[in-house]
């Protein structure tokens, strides 16, 4: 199993958490996590959500975000967060029509010929 690092949310009640590569040691994660848009403060003793950090609410509901752990839902652009409000783009190729179910449908004998 491997380890991670990983970097909360000060905030009460925040469920907020960044979590670094596992190769990360505790200041690479602190860094990476300010990149990702955390406040850190004092050397890493204070840390605050994207959210948090411009004086949103606080991550409440966990789920997909990379940046903040908060929940995501589906928009034009891809998955954004509800909290930070990150985008994580579709996949090259997600959603597109490939008539796949055409083709299956086309190459099994009817019986009526």
């Amino acid at each position: 199993m491997t380890l991670h690092r990983a970097v909360g949310c000060d905030v009460d009640a925040c469920l907020a958490l960044y979590v670094a590569a596992p190769q990360l040691g505790p200041d690479a994660a602190l860094y990476a996590a300010q990149r990702a848009g955390w406040e850190v403060r004092a050397g890493g003793l204070s840390t605050r959500c994207p959210c948090c950090a411009r004086g949103g609410l606080p991550v409440l509901e966990r789920g997909d975000c990379p940046v903040c752990g908060g929940s995501t839902f589906a928009s034009a652009d891809g998955d954004r967060c509800h909290h930070c409000g990150h985008v994580l783009p579709d996949l090259p190729g997600w959603g597109e029509d490939t008539n796949e179910d055409q083709d299956d449908e086309a190459a099994v004998p009817t019986g009526t010929d």
